[in-house]
């Protein structure tokens, strides 16, 4: 093998090893790699000063090694996509993403073609899952007493970072780019589940 064909060899495989799906932060988009070879994510993207609109949807798939993982997307309504790792963060690919509630006036035209979105922040999240209770204090262990702590509202999404005796380590990443983590009960989340 000569050199130059050597290190054409090494370069795909770097390649491939950085593109795959990975838990994290890409822009608008919240998105977790479980365990089990599934992603799930959140987009949740706003526009405009004063009176603002915003687009924001869930989004669950397959991870198949070398290949676009294949999606439903939901909120009010479910869409198919994709999903696919790509040198510097995901391509997302939603045929009907603008027919998402206020989508159509925040989201480009690309996303029925591929939205590239460029990863801004890695993560550890296995899963991600949405607040149910209406207020969450975020503890600094699993079982402490309430304080005057941080805390989460109904409807926020939070990535999970771990799992304990019926409590959840999570992160939430408010609309700064700030990023707040404690323990939450288990009576005080829920999984996403997409809508049939």
């Amino acid at each position: 093998m000569t050199a130059s064909v050597f290190n054409l060899y090494l370069g795909d495989a770097a390649l491939a090893a950085t593109s795959t799906l990975q838990s994290g932060k890409y822009e608008a988009l919240m998105l977790a790699v479980t365990p089990e070879h599934q992603v799930e994510g959140y987009y949740s993207e706003q526009m405009g000063e004063g009176v603002s609109r915003s687009c924001t949807f869930y989004l669950q798939g397959k991870v198949e090694a070398g290949r676009k993982a294949a999606l439903v997307t939901w909120l009010d309504a479910s869409y198919p996509g994709s999903l696919e790792a790509t040198a510097t963060g995901v391509n997302l690919t939603i045929g009907k993403g603008q027919q998402h509630p206020g989508c159509i006036s925040v989201m480009t035209p690309e996303i029925a073609t591929g939205l590239e979105l460029t990863r801004t922040a890695s993560k550890k999240w296995v899963i991600l899952v949405t607040v149910t209770a209406d207020k969450a204090y975020l503890q600094k262990a699993p079982d402490a007493k309430a304080g005057h702590r941080a805390y989460l509202v109904k409807d926020d999404v939070v990535g999970v970072l771990g799992f304990n005796k019926g409590w959840a380590q999570v992160e939430f990443i408010n609309d700064k780019d700030r990023s707040f983590s404690g323990w939450i009960s288990q009576d005080q989340y829920a999984k996403l589940t997409p809508k049939q």
